[in-house]
């Protein structure tokens, strides 16, 4: 099966930046978006990457202005399904608002179309009663910052054809992204299951009053030589999504410190808007958060 047209559901930070890498590679790209607001949040988000990719990449202004002409939008579901070979789903982590959004989604594609989620919390396996065709329908999940961390996590379920994997393996090589096999449901995948363990310590230390945001991620940094910490990772991830992650966990585990964890981010954050960098503040406030200006490792 040859992939031409891609639709990326939802416009929030990963919508944004998948859509765009889809552009860049060649490929024509809807994303969908129920509010239109949101759209137009994201379509200045890609004038925005054009830019970057013009001045700090050398990518000429003819390629960036062709991946702008790739790019549509749409509020209407049906019209954005037509003709799509390759669904990508990254929307709010819930599955009372994945689930019913999937049997919708699956009412308007066209049969053949490979059906993917960009989930970071649940299994494919979790999503799959919903599938009309489960057997074309697998996690391809991405990494925020998708330009400095080209890797691709290609998980299936049970059910996923081979042809199926096959196909969604030469799709990520194709917009530019190393596929990272998973031979089996795993959740956080590979790299959330190495990062999510180093959040948690994080958080905890600042839910308990151990240190601060600021000194967790100056160590980080001052040790590893790294550009950001935990907190600013974490800010760049979306607040929301770490919310969703840290509850989840907690309903999962029965773990009290994760529950507390969870209970600390909606008080501090989400019930305040706050959700890191797609809106302004996090644990830093953007465009010129603490960590990247001089002085701030001391």
């Amino acid at each position: 099966m040859k992939i031409n047209k891609v639709l990326i559901v939802g416009a929030g930070t990963m919508g944004q930046q998948i859509s765009f890498q889809c552009a860049m590679h060649g490929f024509e790209t809807v994303v969908y978006n129920h509010r239109a607001p949101s759209l137009e949040v994201c379509r200045q988000a890609h004038q925005s990457f054009a830019t970057h990719f013009q001045q700090t990449r050398g990518v000429p202004a003819k390629d960036t202005d062709a991946a702008l002409t790739r790019l549509s939008y749409s509020t209407d579901l049906p019209s954005a399904c037509e003709d799509a070979d390759l669904v990508n789903e990254s929307i709010l982590e819930d599955l009372a608002i994945k689930q019913p959004f999937y049997e919708q989604l699956c009412q308007y594609l066209p049969q053949s179309s490979i059906i993917t989620t960009n989930t970071s919390t649940f299994l494919p396996s979790q999503l799959t009663g919903c599938i009309t065709r489960p057997e074309r329908f697998m996690a391809l999940h991405f990494v925020v910052g998708i330009w400095d961390a080209p890797i691709a996590e290609l998980m299936g379920h049970p059910g996923t054809s081979a042809d199926t994997v096959a196909t969604t393996t030469d799709f990520a090589r194709a917009i530019g992204l190393v596929p990272i096999s998973i031979n089996k449901e795993q959740p956080g995948y590979v790299i959330n299951s190495l990062l999510i363990p180093w959040a948690l310590a994080a958080q905890s230390l600042v839910t308990n009053a151990v240190t601060s945001v600021e000194d967790v991620d100056r160590t980080w940094m001052i040790s590893t030589g790294m550009a950001m910490g935990p907190f600013g990772l974490m800010d760049m991830i979306g607040l929301g999504t770490v919310h969703a992650v840290l509850s989840n966990l907690a309903d999962a585990s029965g773990d009290a410190q994760q529950r507390k964890d969870a209970d600390y981010v909606q008080a501090h954050f989400i019930d305040q808007g706050k959700l890191g960098l797609k809106s302004g503040s996090g644990y830093y406030d953007y465009p010129d958060p603490a960590f990247s200006r001089p002085g701030f490792l001391g």
